[in-house]
């Protein structure tokens, strides 16, 4: 028996043919991903195929900004938002929240609306299935299937830290943004990856401690006087990125106490980006300094190394695999011009080195200090063989 493989398409005879809406639910599923929230219910008006699509599309991207783009921007702000809380009120009620694989939910003010938003995140955890206490064949009603959420400007409660931990036991990226804490600990046994960017605390004190030993990636942008309790990050073991950019102008020292024992919970990691460290004060008491012995790429930026290199030393002590050094902007000992001398010299030596597979130091400065610091490499040459050291000069 012959089988004709060939595949009639249909005839187009001055007819514009639908080929899209043949495709399976699955490829439109992943092509209305890309698209805001908005437009991803405004398909429902194509055709009959479409009027139901949105209500199963496993990644919603929710944004406040998408009401002022089209028209509503002339409104009023409170117009605008009126529009848009009505838009996602019915969203959240109709969409089949517990098929969501990544949620993303943006408002434009955290002081101002990030209140009023934050009861969306708390119906999505709460109520994963679409008719409260009657779950969906194959999923439990005690925990939601989300692996993504990213949060901008929304204030998230103490309910929102044990939800976290309790009911998202898939989510694998957390991302917060602008946020507003009333909590002191976000823990969770599932998450890979977790940025917490720019965030602050309602609670006075206020710390931020991080559990999540399955993390692979870290990026945290915290300034500390919005968390004088301190930052503390529990060991990570299967950690190997981290970004952590800190400021502060005051409240800073519980951090700055504490700063070896911080690096320490970070020692797995194999690419490590720094950023607005202070000087490391030493402890009264011996503190065994952790070993970065997977840690090939390291970069400093804007970092106070003006207590006679007491961070990098830190690193080129305990790192023997590292290959790759970058010190972008940091600031210097202030008196370097003045010292002349071997004896001089001799005091600010990096000794007991172990970077012998570093093959690259880039010095990116903008000023003339950084002649003490090459000169330092340049002495312990022998212990850095393979070591090119490249200078650029920028303008502040």
């Amino acid at each position: 028996m012959d089988l004709d493989t060939t595949r009639k398409r249909p005839r187009e005879s001055g007819v514009a043919v639908d080929r899209l809406s043949a495709l399976p639910d699955c490829l439109l599923h992943v092509i209305m991903s890309f698209m805001k929230a908005r437009q991803v219910v405004q398909t429902c008006m194509l055709s009959k195929r479409w009027e139901h699509l949105w209500r199963t599309v496993p990644c919603l991207d929710v944004d406040h900004r998408e009401f002022q783009s089209t028209g509503e921007a002339a409104q009023g702000d409170n117009e605008v938002w009126q529009n848009f809380e009505d838009f996602a009120d019915n969203l959240m009620l109709h969409h089949q929240i517990a098929h969501l694989d990544t949620f993303q939910l943006h408002v434009n003010n955290v002081y101002r609306w990030g209140q009023h938003a934050s009861r969306w995140i708390r119906r999505s955890i709460k109520y994963n299935t679409k008719v409260p206490g009657i779950p969906r064949p194959g999923l439990s009603c005690s925990s939601w299937s989300l692996k993504r959420l990213h949060l901008s400007n929304i204030c998230l409660d103490d309910l929102f830290a044990k939800h976290i931990s309790s009911m998202c036991c898939s989510l694998e990226d957390l991302n917060l943004k602008g946020c507003r804490f009333a909590f002191n600990e976000i823990t969770s046994h599932s998450l890979k990856s977790l940025v917490i960017d720019s965030c602050d605390s309602k609670l006075c004190p206020s710390k931020l401690v991080v559990t999540a030993p399955a993390i692979a990636s870290l990026c945290l942008i915290v300034k500390l006087w919005f968390f004088p309790g301190g930052l503390i990050v529990n060991e990570m073991p299967f950690l190997s990125k981290a970004s952590i950019l800190v400021s502060a102008t005051y409240d800073g020292k519980n951090f700055q106490h504490n700063q070896s024992k911080f690096l320490g919970s970070l020692c797995n990691v194999t690419t490590l980006e720094l950023s607005g460290f202070q000087t490391m004060i030493i402890p009264e008491e011996p503190v065994e300094l952790p070993e970065f012995k997977n840690l090939k790429i390291l970069s400093l930026d804007k970092c106070d190394l003006s207590d006679n290199f007491q961070l990098l030393k830190h690193f080129l002590q305990n790192s023997p695999n590292l290959e790759k050094l970058t010190l972008r902007l940091c600031e210097l000992p202030k008196d370097s011009k003045k010292r002349k001398g071997k004896a001089k010299a001799k005091k600010t030596r990096l000794v007991d080195i172990r970077c012998e597979n570093l093959k690259l130091t880039e010095i990116i400065y903008d000023a003339d200090d950084v002649l003490q610091l090459v000169g330092l490499l340049l002495n312990d040459s022998a212990n850095l063989p393979k070591n090119n050291i490249k200078l650029s000069k920028v303008d502040r």
